[in-house]
């Protein structure tokens, strides 16, 4: 279960920087320490919600309706999963709760 509270809004901290190269190659860059991660198109789309405006919960509504294909109780588990693994690696930071 996420440990967050899904109104948080949270963002990607500026000493990362996310790329795209075409439809099949993403990256997340970290431009303060040099590390490198090689991301899919799902991840990719994921993080890039995250404005720092947009409250949690809308954006797993907005992940569910882009891969509505999915069964939607397992890709917001999915989806949780890997925004608490960002937030420990510190990838994403909570500015507030609305």
């Amino acid at each position: 279960m996420l440990e967050i509270e899904k109104s948080k809004i949270l963002r990607i901290p500026e000493k990362f920087v996310l790329h795209r190269l075409g439809d099949e190659l993403y990256w997340l860059f970290d431009v303060q320490d040099g590390d490198v991660y090689q991301l899919n198109a799902v991840s990719y789309f994921i993080i890039s919600c995250f404005d720092g405006k947009t409250s949690l919960h809308n954006i797993l509504d907005k992940v569910e309706l882009q891969y509505s294909r999915v069964e939607a109780q397992e890709l917001r588990r999915d989806c949780e999963e890997l925004v608490q693994k960002l937030i420990n690696a510190q990838i994403l930071e909570c500015l507030k709760e609305v």
